[in-house]
């Protein structure tokens, strides 16, 4: 056999044998991957859907500086007003085929005082195309620290698919009157990885040694 078609020959078998144990990666997506559309708020509230209750016309987003943005000027601005409430951002990414979907996001809590009790809740969601939400991550006034701090989530299994999806991420704040500091959000994210196979070994048998 010649050199040239030995080497393609052992190169085939060797994908072969890697694909059967699931050693090798997930072929690459057929649709490019989409992130956030004005992912650092520069932009205002383009792109963002915003919900506010009980009383609207909040600018969720925006550049006061009352509080600083995380990067630039604008921010997204979730509860702080002093009342019972719900502040609500949320946008529609793709997840593209055979991925595995990152969420980051950089979150700033200040320290309130006393900070004994979690009476404020944000709440990190993604809702699968068929409508179910997955709860992401909480947190509380307790989990303060004064600063921004990048916050990484990887979606569970559920977005995880051979078709490409349409997800809804949405980052919600829950607060009662005793509130007047607000979640901080700024410069979020999504990124696409491919999902990692473990592979498969098989158990290891040991036959007893029966001595004569």
């Amino acid at each position: 056999m010649r050199p040239r078609f030995r080497r393609a020959r052992l190169a085939v078998c060797a994908v072969s044998a890697a694909a059967a144990i699931g050693m090798l990666a997930a072929p690459t997506a057929q649709a490019a991957p989409s992130g956030f559309a004005n992912a650092d708020f520069e932009a205002g509230s383009a792109s963002w859907n915003q919900f506010s209750t009980p009383f609207g016309g909040v600018q969720l987003i925006n550049s006061y500086s009352a509080y600083p943005a995380h990067s630039g000027y604008w921010k997204a601005e979730l509860g702080g007003r002093g009342f019972a409430g719900v502040d609500r951002i949320s946008q529609q990414v793709t997840v593209p085929a055979l991925r595995v979907p990152v969420l980051t996001f950089f979150l700033r809590i200040d320290p309130q005082t006393p900070a004994t009790m979690g009476y404020r809740e944000l709440t990190v969601e993604a809702t699968a195309q068929d409508g179910t939400p997955y709860l992401l991550t909480s947190r509380t006034n307790k989990d303060s620290s004064g600063a921004y701090e990048k916050v990484t989530l990887t979606l569970p299994d559920a977005f995880y698919s051979s078709s490409e999806q349409q997800v809804n991420i949405s980052f919600m704040a829950v607060e009662d009157a005793a509130n007047k500091l607000p979640f901080l959000i700024d410069d979020v994210a999504i990124s696409y990885n491919l999902k990692v196979f473990r592979p498969w070994i098989p158990p290891v048998l040991f036959r007893p040694t029966i001595g004569l």
